[in-house]
């Protein structure tokens, strides 16, 4: 039941981005995409085993390097996705290559779920011992993650990073070997597919109406005048990452802490790492939709009716979530 959950969640995803995607990207080629991405998350997380959570990430990665999505990412891409926790061209991936897809293969977590069943199949004395320094391990890629973060300033790369550091978390919790950090990675990785994907769909909204070099400007944008749906969205996504009471991250940051304060003090980071993740978040909030907006953006349509289907039942699996979290962990 556990691998079912997120096998389901990411079907669900998938369908969500494929509706809510600009529709000169939605050609035949690039929903066939999307879906085999799908398909290879969902079996990797449903296999149970450490070889199927191989072979699907590995699978998953064939359209980027076939260009189904109009633009390959290369295999120096493809190796900082593979190879978690390296992350040297995952930034540089999502500034030039397909950012729908890109987020569904990245929110998938494969490589976190890969190394956790890693530890699993090794003797469970080692893995003992060593628990502490994993779980250490994690938690510093997860704070250079949101650090990395902090100091980009071209919104692509910033979401990059922030997703690695969610998938370094979820690694966190998934290697504690108590029931608190398993749930927390659990209610996390839901947290993190839903919200990030709400986050990449907005973006990749905005960029379809003004442009890729509008968004990277700096400075305030102004977009919620126009587009004040769409900032609504991106607000509650940006809580839930946030950790903040009535959205799932909440319950999900609450039983991550006690799993790996379970293992050590190295804990104590955690409230940290998730403080600078809400502090970058917001702050790419405040710079795509607050100030006031330009001439060119004057005018722009808000959320379409397929984006609000999609966004909106994102929005309320946070919020549901957030009051009934108990539904959504086994």
């Amino acid at each position: 039941m556990t691998d079912l959950i997120p096998a389901v969640l990411h079907a669900a995803l998938t369908l969500g981005v494929v509706l809510s995607a600009p529709r000169a990207s939605r050609t035949p080629r690039w929903i066939a995409g999307a879906a085999w991405i799908s398909v290879c998350v969902g079996g990797a997380w449903a296999s149970g085993s450490l070889a199927g959570a191989a072979l699907g990430w590995a699978c998953a990665l064939a359209p980027f390097l076939t260009d189904r999505f109009g633009s390959s990412i290369g295999w120096r891409g493809a190796a900082s996705l593979l190879f978690f926790p390296a992350q040297s061209g995952l930034a540089a991936a999502f500034e030039k290559g397909p950012l729908l897809p890109l987020s569904l293969l990245l929110n998938g977590h494969l490589g976190a779920l890969g190394a956790a069943r890693l530890l699993d199949a090794l003797p469970p004395a080692a893995v003992a011992d060593a628990r502490p320094s994993i779980v250490a391990t994690a938690l510093l890629g997860a704070a250079w993650s949101v650090v990395s973060a902090y100091g980009e300033t071209h919104p692509r790369r910033a979401l990059a990073r922030l997703m690695a550091g969610q998938g370094a978390l979820i690694f966190a919790g998934l290697s504690c070997g108590n029931a608190s950090g398993q749930a927390g990675a659990l209610a996390l990785w839901q947290t993190a597919a839903v919200a990030s994907t709400m986050l990449v769909c907005v973006y990749a909204g905005l960029e379809a109406r003004v442009g890729r070099d509008a968004l990277d400007k700096p400075g305030f944008l102004g977009l919620a005048s126009s587009a004040p749906r769409l900032a609504v969205f991106f607000a509650v996504a940006a809580f839930a990452l946030g950790d903040l009471p009535l959205t799932l991250g909440f319950p999900a940051a609450e039983l991550l802490l006690l799993g790996v304060m379970d293992v050590g003090y190295i804990g104590l980071l955690l409230p940290a790492v998730a403080a600078v993740n809400a502090f970058v978040v917001l702050r790419l909030y405040a710079r795509l939709f607050w100030g006031k907006s330009g001439a060119e953006i004057q005018g722009m349509p808000d959320a379409l009716p397929r984006e609000r289907w999609a966004l909106c039942a994102a929005m309320l699996y946070l919020v549901f979530g957030g009051l009934y979290p108990s539904a959504l962990l086994p």
